[in-house]
């Protein structure tokens, strides 16, 4: 959203198609924008997993249709875990059976009221990434449907930052997902290979 605003590919506010449905974005301010996430589509709250022979409390949700595959998994201690042996857990779980898309592996630990520390296992990097938006949304739905959190202005840190998070829900459901924080323009990059085909 900041790159189609700063590039003026569109407004303050703009839609995005993606492959999972349609997202909202809002500029707040030069750096920071506010997301509609894809609804969630699916969620069991109780989804628990057995691996090498330890049952893991686990939940599932999937964002938009066809749905990204998000597992939430409690875990104590979470930011002093000994980082080997939460990537090989990460992983088996990524890959468990009970996922049949397989899932990014959102470990969490509650804090403090409506602050969260959370890790991300992520599907395709195949290792923890710096923070993963859609996985926060999930965590949050699983979180507010369980009374856990409020649903509103939930923190939730990660190592790249923190994300703020605030739901709409009625009754069982989560109807309306919204993801708000900073953005961090890495790098920029010009392609200069004059035999590269770049279809239009």
């Amino acid at each position: 959203c900041r790159y189609g605003y700063e590039n003026g590919l569109a407004g303050e506010t703009q839609t995005v198609e993606t492959t999972a449905g349609i997202v909202t974005g809002r500029r707040i301010d030069s750096r920071l924008y506010r997301i509609r996430l894809n609804d969630p589509t699916t969620v069991k709250l109780d989804s628990s997993i057995d691996v090498d022979g330890i049952r893991y409390a686990c939940s599932y949700v999937e964002l938009g249709d066809p749905g990204l595959p998000h597992a939430v998994v409690p875990y104590h201690d979470l930011k002093n875990a000994d980082e080997n042996e939460l990537r090989e857990l990460g992983r088996k779980i990524r890959w468990h059976s009970a996922f049949l898309k397989g899932a990014n592996v959102n470990f969490y630990e509650i804090i403090g009221e409506d602050h969260i520390f959370e890790r991300t296992f992520e599907r395709g990097v195949e290792d923890f990434t710096y923070a993963c938006g859609t996985g926060t949304g999930s965590l949050v739905t699983v979180l507010t449907l369980q009374g856990k959190v409020s649903g509103h202005g939930v923190r939730v840190d990660m190592t790249g930052g923190t994300l703020v998070i605030d739901t709409e829900r009625q009754g069982s459901k989560i109807t309306d997902l919204y993801l708000t924080g900073p953005t961090n323009i890495v790098c920029k990059g010009e392609v200069t290979d004059e035999d590269l085909c770049l279809a239009k």
